[in-house]
């Protein structure tokens, strides 16, 4: 995400906390300008944001519904928008091999092949989305209904 916001014409900041995460992400940008990573724990950051994107993230962290607020709290304001990527219940290392056809496309799937494989049976409930206060919220699905996009926007309050 950060790569293709970058590509977008974003200054993008990259945060993990998990170090060979962020060299592999690092190693991937070389040749781009405007994307920097840093090991920090997001629930520490203070700047505000006009996009926050989390890829594969609530899959992965204990406190679902803490998590997202304190997402939605580094939003600028009600233009500004959090992007949230995870595999749907459909993710499956299967469903992902009928889109390989031939050793081209396996190149091209790869990162999603193993997307799969780390979190297959991992997929996020909508209903993890129903105690957000002052906020609207859009789903959408994509790449043959495996990944679910969520799109969240602060409302006036």
């Amino acid at each position: 995400m950060s790569r293709l916001a970058q590509k977008l014409g974003y200054d993008v900041v990259g945060y993990d906390i998990n170090e060979f995460s962020l060299f592999v992400a690092k190693i991937l940008s070389l040749p781009l300008k405007n994307i920097r990573y840093i090991n920090k724990d997001f629930t520490t950051l203070t700047q505000k944001f006009d996009v926050v994107s989390a890829t594969s993230f609530l899959s992965v962290v204990e406190d679902k519904s803490g998590s997202l607020d304190v997402l939605i709290a580094l939003l600028k304001d009600e233009d500004s928008t959090l992007v949230i990527l995870e595999p749907s219940e459909c993710m499956t290392v299967t469903n992902v091999h009928t889109l390989i056809n031939d050793f081209k496309s396996w190149w091209f799937y790869k990162g999603l092949l193993l997307w799969a494989k780390a979190r297959e049976r991992k997929s996020i409930s909508n209903s993890v989305f129903d105690n957000l206060d002052n906020v609207n919220i859009y789903h959408e699905y994509d790449l043959n209904d495996m990944i679910k996009i969520t799109y969240i926007k602060k409302v006036n309050s």
